[in-house]
């Protein structure tokens, strides 16, 4: 049907060719008379989604010879046969945030030297600095470094003001569109996002390769920013670093305040175990504090500890001894034992082999001094860490075949006794050793 092909051509030229080859191309044509086209959608999803971004457009856009409209009809597979009206109306949208944790607050976050100009800001900004004079907020660093606790002490202090507030992490976000689509309650998925005075969403390097998810929040991006609401963002890279987001998207990331925070030093440590203490109102020695520095090394395995020794104190009224300590904390001690030579960990190794950033590891050039050490890190983590491809390719933002290639690659070289690959791989195994 040549009207419905020179339709698609001018809507790919809209919303680009990957878009227009997941929801319109891959609709099939079941028939067609001058007036009526009838196609069958992949699913429900993808059934909202035509009559929520094309419908509308429809009767201006899509016409016969004769310049009359066609008028579109949708159906699914007869082995998907859609909701009943009665059973969508038992579907009640909870588009809820994220629970805050009640610890979650700025006093008890401890900033380190690395962190004092993003800690003061963040904290500054439920206070002095008014909401929206910076737009959008975007908080990164590594795993550990304390990004949601620092999210969730600001959307604690400003519940208090009586602001409309909704923390959400990326995973949350794209569930709700995914409801939003398929209950077809996106009416009221946007009445609660688009009418927010603070939106954060935490760990957004998480909508990688979830083009509904992206598309979804670039409009509400759009609309809170426009209203001069408060938006603000975490994710584990800096936006110009981020695989499989939106360009448009990561612009507009670029448009407020970007602010990194680092590691804290070992040194540093113990003071995010003094500070914990005091909020318990618990006591542990110089000897003990220094163990758990030294055992948990992120900010939230830290706490975590702490506050596992301090709910067993109850039980057990005696002091803690080194190794009362250690037998306390085994589970949490075997869990950090296995982090140990974790994704972080390994990429920290090969980034600092190759004298390169994890940045660089991770981010999207295709230069040479890139492209080899990125495809031996994903070789490492499947033979090390015995990860999935789909689990690797999370960690890179990058398909899962893509994964898959640069495995065959790098085991084809060390088949080959390829020098280039099998002499800085000898090398890395032995920092790994």
């Amino acid at each position: 049907m040549q009207s419905w092909i020179d339709f698609l051509d001018a809507e790919e030229k809209k919303l680009g060719k990957e878009a227009t080859e997941k929801w319109l191309r891959s609709l099939r044509i079941l028939k067609f008379d001058a007036c009526n086209l009838y196609l069958e959608a992949n699913d429900s999803f993808q059934i909202n989604w035509f009559k929520e971004h094309i419908s509308p457009f429809l009767v201006s856009r899509l016409h016969n010879s004769n310049g009359r409209p066609i008028k579109v009809h949708l159906n699914l597979p007869p082995d998907k046969t859609p909701q009943k009206p009665e059973e969508n109306k038992q579907i009640k949208p909870d588009f809820s945030s994220d629970i805050l944790e009640s610890t979650a607050i700025f006093s008890q976050y401890y900033p380190g030297e690395g962190n004092k100009l993003p800690f003061q800001f963040l904290s500054e900004l439920s206070t002095k600095i008014p909401l929206g004079s910076y737009n959008p907020i975007y908080i990164y660093g590594k795993e550990g470094v304390g990004k949601t606790h620092l999210l969730m002490a600001l959307a604690n202090s400003l519940i208090k003001q009586d602001l409309k507030v909704s923390y959400v992490k990326a995973e949350t976000f794209t569930s709700h569109v995914i409801k939003a689509f398929r209950g077809a309650l996106i009416d009221q998925f946007r009445k609660c996002y688009r009418h927010l005075d603070v939106l954060i969403l935490d760990d957004i390097h998480l909508l990688a390769n979830k083009k509904a998810t992206q598309e979804e929040f670039f409009h509400t991006f759009n609309t809170l920013h426009t209203l001069n609401k408060q938006i603000i963002l975490s994710a584990d890279r800096a936006p110009s670093n981020l695989s499989e987001i939106e360009d448009r998207l990561i612009s507009r990331f670029e448009w407020g305040i970007t602010l990194p925070l680092q590691p804290l030093l070992q040194t540093e440590l113990k003071y995010v175990v003094q500070k914990r203490l005091e909020m318990l109102r618990f006591n542990l020695s110089d000897e003990i504090i220094t163990f758990l520095t030294q055992t948990f090394q992120h900010h939230s395995s830290l706490c975590r500890s702490v506050e596992a020794l301090a709910l067993r104190s109850h039980i057990n009224t005696q002091d803690y001894t080194l190794e009362t300590t250690k037998e306390a904390l085994k589970s949490l001690i075997e869990e950090e034992s296995v982090k140990r030579l974790n994704s972080e960990k390994l990429l920290e190794i090969v980034a600092d082999f190759f004298n390169l950033t994890i940045e660089d590891l991770i981010g999207k050039s295709q230069k040479k001094e890139y492209v080899q050490p990125r495809q031996i890190a994903m070789y490492l983590f499947r033979r090390e860490l015995k990860m999935p491809y789909l689990k690797i390719g999370k960690v890179f933002s990058r398909d899962h075949s893509t994964v898959m290639s640069s495995v065959k690659l790098i085991a084809k070289g060390i088949e080959d006794k390829n020098q280039d690959i099998t002499v800085p791989l000898a090398g890395i195994v032995c920092f790994l050793n």
